[in-house]
């Protein structure tokens, strides 16, 4: 893979910081946001970490424009950056609907409108959104995060058809369960005891994926991949 200039959101914990890692074991310059800026490894030189709010339009404004500073150029976007709440039709509250869709959709929209007209430079950019199986799945027990990343799904589709005569190649990467804090939100629901967890995808699959896309060559483009978590539905009963 050649050497790029990438810009990763959501990196202090989970996917994203283990994404990080490995694109610097690479050899790549990363630019690691978070809401709280990301405690990563020092003293890299191709290592850059900021405190980014995607909500928030000006950060996001001063995030590129240190990104462009401190790099030259931009690659690649890779948008990890997302929450998730859980509630049905009826239980559903509507200040944490408006909190997802204002970091799953609109802050990921809002940063990859800042940053194309650098990827629109490079000889090969590419994007990388972070959606779900619940993107293209219906889940009525998490609606306000399902709902959000079919957003992330239509908005990728209408991207990527746009980004293509541009040289700028779009993949939408939904993955399943994903053994992270990401459940934080959910409660008791989001618990599970250890034998359950091992069953669940890891953030290193995760960076597998991202990595496989990233190395495809010029003619090609992953539009969109799924992982799913196999072991999550096998039988452990000894009869299969």
């Amino acid at each position: 893979m050649q050497e790029r200039r990438i810009f990763v959101t959501g990196a202090s914990g989970g996917i994203g910081a283990t994404l990080v890692k490995e694109l610097l074991k690479d050899g790549h310059w990363v630019a690691a946001t978070d809401v709280v800026k990301p405690e990563l490894v020092t003293g890299k030189e191709n290592l850059l970490t900021l405190k980014l709010d995607v909500r928030n339009s000006d950060d996001c404004k001063v995030a590129v424009n240190q990104i462009i500073e401190n790099f030259g150029h931009l690659d690649t976007l890779i948008n990890v950056a997302g929450i998730c709440y859980g509630g049905d039709p009826l239980t559903a509250n509507v200040d944490e609907w408006s909190e997802t869709f204002d970091v799953n959709v609109k802050g990921m929209f809002q940063l990859t409108q800042l940053t194309l007209p650098y990827l629109q430079q490079s000889k090969r950019a590419d994007i990388i959104n972070i959606s779900s199986v619940w993107g293209v799945d219906y889940n009525p027990n998490l609606l306000s995060y399902s709902a959000s990343k079919f957003a992330v799904e239509g908005y990728t589709g209408g991207l990527r058809a746009w980004a293509f005569p541009k040289n700028i190649r779009v993949t939408s990467l939904q993955v399943d369960k994903v053994d992270t804090g990401f459940r934080r939100h959910l409660g008791e629901k989001g618990e599970f005891p250890t034998e359950q967890l091992r069953k669940m995808l890891t953030p290193e699959d995760i960076a597998s994926a991202v990595r496989f896309a990233l190395n495809m060559s010029a003619t090609g483009c992953v539009s969109s991949m799924r992982l799913d978590a196999p072991l999550w539905y096998k039988n452990d009963t000894g009869n299969d």
